[in-house]
């Protein structure tokens, strides 16, 4: 059995049954493979999962059935088909072979009707008509996005910026680095090397920080902070800056370590602590605070967010508000706040820093900052300054 398509459909299941996330699901299933496997375990579930909706469709115009009345199972092993023959351009015996193989190996009496799916699949996708870009729906399945979700793109910048949008969501995305001391940024491809003065970085951080225009600080309280992409940041622009950089995964802390070393960069401190749980007894001319959120700015790179982040948003929305609460006590008077996200959604953006200026009068907004995307990720920054407060 082709045991690349076989860790593709177990990862597949683990990201739509289990609802592990895909970045989480691929790593562990590919930590010990060969670049050539995982690169194309990667490019199939990726793929399966970026376009999801429109496999689907295929599905409807080539065999008259509707995909919702299919197995689970029986869903990933379609859908991959579809994918490898469609966008990948493969053989079509080798891979109705394979996947009728890990049919009958791994789902009990429905090999033949993905046998017969794909074989119907197969006699009539050359005659299947994308769906037109006249409705709502049809947009849904055209640029596999969740029918919601494309009603909230329209909502927010029209129709044809919404398509623009899903469009670039479903590109793949590149990577950059950012150099600390010309603070430029390049594209990293997967064969370059970093500089000692080089780490990744998305490059809607460097704008953001760009835009806000901080200013001159001295003590910074980095809350959530790990891998460390934003205290480097910060170091690039305020040199003599003092930063406490606290995050909850020990991980995660260790990888910042690591980096701040390779970067030799002083005056930045690290502790593994919750900032929930925390209880530093003082202030910060600046607290940096990237909460938790629903990753819609990030679909590009984690394409199954499209599918899922609307039942996260019942616990991520008072989670951040509290957040955004506890880093509050943080803030020396005259001091900055920076509230991040990575979402593009105003109810963890803007709709969070208005309730949280309203219930504290001494917190106004001093600048803010927000991209659905294109050329980069999505997100939001919003600078607050307080004034009025006390110091402890």
């Amino acid at each position: 059995m082709e045991k690349r398509r076989l860790t593709s459909y177990f990862i597949l299941e683990e990201v739509f049954d289990r609802g592990i996330s895909l970045k989480e699901s691929y790593g562990k299933a590919t930590l010990s493979m060969t670049k050539r496997d995982s690169g194309f375990i990667k490019e199939l579930t990726y793929g399966v999962t970026r376009m999801k909706l429109l496999l689907d469709w295929y599905f409807l115009k080539s065999t008259g059935k509707e995909i919702t009345n299919v197995s689970k199972k029986s869903k990933h092993l379609i859908r991959m088909a579809i994918y490898e023959i469609v966008f990948m351009k493969h053989k079509d015996y080798a891979v109705l072979s394979s996947i009728v193989d890990i049919a009958k190996e791994n789902l009990r009496n429905q090999d033949k009707f993905v046998n017969w799916a794909i074989r119907e699949f197969l006699r009539n996708y050359e005659k299947v008509i994308l769906p037109l870009l006249s409705d709502k729906k049809s947009l849904s399945h055209l640029y596999s996005f969740p029918q919601h979700f494309v009603e909230y793109l329209i909502s927010e910048v029209g129709i044809d910026r919404a398509r623009q949008l899903m469009k670039f969501y479903n590109e793949k995305p590149k990577h950059y680095v950012f150099n600390i001391e010309t603070k430029e940024y390049r594209e990293f491809l997967s064969d370059d090397i970093l500089s000692t003065k080089e780490y990744i970085l998305d490059p809607l951080y460097l704008n953001i920080f760009r835009f806000l225009q901080i200013e001159k600080i001295d003590t910074v309280l980095d809350c959530c902070a790990a891998p460390g992409g934003k205290s480097f940041l910060l170091k690039s622009f305020v040199k003599d800056a003092k930063i406490l950089a606290l995050d909850k995964d020990e991980r995660r802390i260790s990888r910042m370590k690591e980096n701040i070393e390779r970067l030799k960069l002083n005056n930045i401190k690290t502790e593994t602590v919750d900032l929930l749980t925390s209880d530093l007894n003082k202030v910060f001319d600046l607290v940096i605070l990237d909460v938790p959120c629903t990753a819609t700015g990030t679909i590009r790179k984690n394409p199954d967010v499209k599918y899922n982040f609307r039942k996260k948003l019942d616990t991520l929305i008072p989670l951040q508000y509290k957040m955004l609460e506890k880093a509050n006590e943080y803030v020396k008077e005259n001091g900055f706040l920076l509230y991040m996200t990575c979402s593009i959604l105003n109810s963890e953006n803007y709709a969070i820093v208005t309730e949280f200026v309203s219930k504290n009068n001494d917190y106004k907004v001093y600048s803010q900052f927000f991209s659905f995307g294109i050329p980069f990720n999505g997100g939001y920054g919003a600078l607050l300054r307080k004034s009025g407060g006390k110091n402890v």
